[in-house]
């Protein structure tokens, strides 16, 4: 049997809405809608890519193995849904990974760990780890840069000092810094930066924008070095004079995008480390760039966006010292 790459469902027609609640509540039906959602009617081996695949059965009864697995003829290695994703080697229930990525893709400002935990029955440990592989899973690796006309700011992230005096609003702050990049009209961009200098600013838009684009931000000087060379232009919307719009010069979508990881934050998660910001950000980033279609379709993708990831509790050389 001629070897395949591994099958990515596309589009994929079953009615998510009505089939997650039988997911969320029997482990049988959760295991059938996952590999519905990653494999459709083409089940593969997530191993070898090969097609030549059976699911393993109980020789008396003649029903599923209790662990689900399959087997394929091709390179003669067993495996789950689980394999090869964000689920591998855990023993958690599928029906509560269904209930994860459901409830994180149909809340409009997420959902926190210990909300899971009431829901599910689960400990606060197992819940925040279920949720931080949800993020993962929601993780753009693709790289594909923004394009158009992209406008760029900034945000910090943190709590109020708790001594007054001791740190500044704005850009003399200590929070974390974040960058933010969005298409009118298109998808958003976020990423942990250690500070707003030139250089720094330089490589994330850099990173994350194609060089033909036009670039908005607003009046600070950094972004003079930050977005030289980029053939669109620079255009400047001067907050500091109260101007925030000038025709079409603004840097509103960015910010309004802002406001929702903001109220986020603040409302469901309260405090957040900067260790693991990303993950959060990841998180809203793709509720944002997949707004445009149902809570279905965003569980289908968060769930499809689970396979080649693997989120390690720590690193191998971390483990080995």
């Amino acid at each position: 049997m001629t070897r395949k790459k591994p099958c990515l469902v596309g589009e994929n027609k079953c009615d998510v809405i009505r089939d997650v609640p039988a997911a969320c509540a029997d482990k049988d039906a959760a295991v059938a809608f996952m590999e519905k959602q990653r494999w459709a009617d083409d089940p593969c081996c997530p191993l070898c890519g090969g097609v030549d695949v059976y699911q393993m059965k109980d020789r008396k009864s003649g029903s599923r193995e209790a662990n689900y697995r399959w087997r394929c003829r091709d390179c003669g290695q067993k495996y789950t849904v689980r394999t090869g994703t964000v689920m591998a080697q855990t023993r958690m229930p599928l029906r509560y990974w269904c209930h994860a990525f459901w409830r994180v893709c149909s809340s409009k400002k997420s959902v926190s760990a210990k909300q899971i935990q009431r829901e599910t029955g689960l400990s606060y440990k197992s819940a925040l780890f279920l949720l931080h592989r949800v993020r993962f899973a929601m993780a753009d690796m693709k790289g594909v840069k923004l394009s158009g006309t992209v406008e760029v700011d900034e945000i910090y992230i943190g709590g109020k000092p708790r001594y007054k005096g001791q740190s500044q609003r704005g850009r003399g702050t200590r929070k974390q810094p974040v960058i933010g990049m969005v298409e009118r009209s298109g998808r958003v961009r976020t990423c942990v930066i250690p500070d707003v200098t030139g250089k720094t600013l330089k490589d994330a838009v850099q990173q994350h924008v194609r060089k033909a684009s036009r670039i908005i931000t607003d009046e600070w000087p950094a972004y003079r070095k930050a977005v030289a060379g980029f053939d669109g232009g620079h255009s400047v919307v001067n907050h500091s004079m109260n101007e925030y719009v000038r025709g079409d010069v603004t840097t509103n979508t960015i910010e309004s995008f802002f406001a929702i990881l903001k109220r986020g934050l603040i409302g469901v998660y309260h405090n957040v480390s900067r260790k693991y910001l990303q993950r959060y950000l990841d998180e809203f980033e793709f509720r944002y760039n997949t707004r445009k279609v149902d809570d279905g379709e965003r569980t289908v993708a968060a769930i499809q966006g689970a396979i080649g990831k693997r989120l390690m509790y720590r690193e191998p050389e971390e483990r080995a010292a």
